[in-house]
């Protein structure tokens, strides 16, 4: 494990007005409660961060504004993630200017890259930005999965800091974990895998429930991974599964998860296009499967 790496890193929806742009004081309200509830790390312009949506330029402009408001709080990682490769070394080099900790890499989400050929773009932005990178795998989103051998080279470059891994599969989660050197730590990232992989010995994970219950994500971390009590981690994990369940499967969990954020702290705000707001009966759907006037 890479101590400077661990527990829970909420990924932190970006709230927009109405008209689009960024709303930056809902931003840093949304970040300071999160922050407030015990978490241990965030991550800026993830997918949840709706980065898709974001320009070079206004990536660059909002890790400026945002970094500076919480940099000595929390651990930060900075989603960079782009399809050309000297876009992710722009972004990333801006993220090291401004003093995160870490920048979070999927595999390019479009063109479906060979095993060698991802191993040599992670190669090649490293050997750019000499900063600490977080590996991620999604096969989902970009439709590529890791496999075994890259893994192994990819946890042996020289600026490889974590591994996020997303593919739903707790085999490979402990393959994974049974081939990471020592100084690399290996997190959860899928919401309703978070019980099973901090037993398995995963240290962190890259969370979306955080953004409107952080304090229990905080607890099950604590109780399975740190005090590894599974009775007590179960219990926790029971109460907040539901609305887990729907940030993996319900079809707009950036929105739901600006729904409840909006119903609890008033600091949720609207998506940027082509994402929708939710329909009333996407609301109620989303309010009462979540949970959200029980356990938050």
């Amino acid at each position: 494990m890479n101590t400077q790496f661990k527990g829970i890193y909420a990924v932190v929806t970006t709230p927009f007005k109405a008209d689009g742009s960024f709303d930056i004081e809902k931003s840093k309200k949304h970040l300071d409660w999160i922050i407030s509830n015990g978490v241990q790390g965030v991550c800026l312009l993830g997918a949840t961060g709706e980065y898709q949506s974001v320009t070079l330029e206004e990536h660059k402009a909002y890790v400026k504004e945002i970094i500076p408001h919480i940099k000595g709080r929390v651990s930060i990682m900075v989603g960079a993630t782009r399809e050309r490769a000297d876009d992710v070394i722009e972004l990333v080099n801006n993220i090291k200017a401004c003093g995160a900790d870490a920048a979070m890499i999927l595999t390019s989400p479009y063109c479906h890259p060979s095993q060698d050929e991802i191993v040599e773009n992670y190669r090649y932005i490293m050997e750019k930005t000499e900063f600490p990178i977080v590996i991620y795998n999604n096969p989902s989103s970009c439709g590529v999965s890791l496999e075994s051998d890259t893994f192994h080279k990819l946890m042996r470059l020289p600026y490889t800091a974590v591994v996020k891994e997303s593919s739903g599969s707790i085999q490979t989660l402990t393959d994974v974990l049974m081939d990471a050197p020592e100084n690399v730590s290996v997190f959860c990232g899928c919401d309703n895998l978070a019980f099973e992989s901090f037993a398995d010995g995963a240290c962190g994970w890259i969370s979306m429930l955080a953004n409107v219950a952080p304090k229990q994500c905080v607890e099950l971390y604590e109780a399975v991974y740190e005090k590894k009590d599974l009775a007590a981690g179960w219990k926790i994990y029971q109460e907040i599964l539901p609305a887990l369940n729907v940030l993996e499967t319900f079809p707009k969990p950036v929105q739901a998860l600006k729904c409840v954020a909006d119903h609890k702290t008033g600091n949720g705000g609207y998506s940027r296009r082509p994402r929708m707001e939710l329909t009333d009966e996407e609301r109620a759907y989303v309010l009462k499967a979540m949970r959200a006037d029980s356990i938050y």
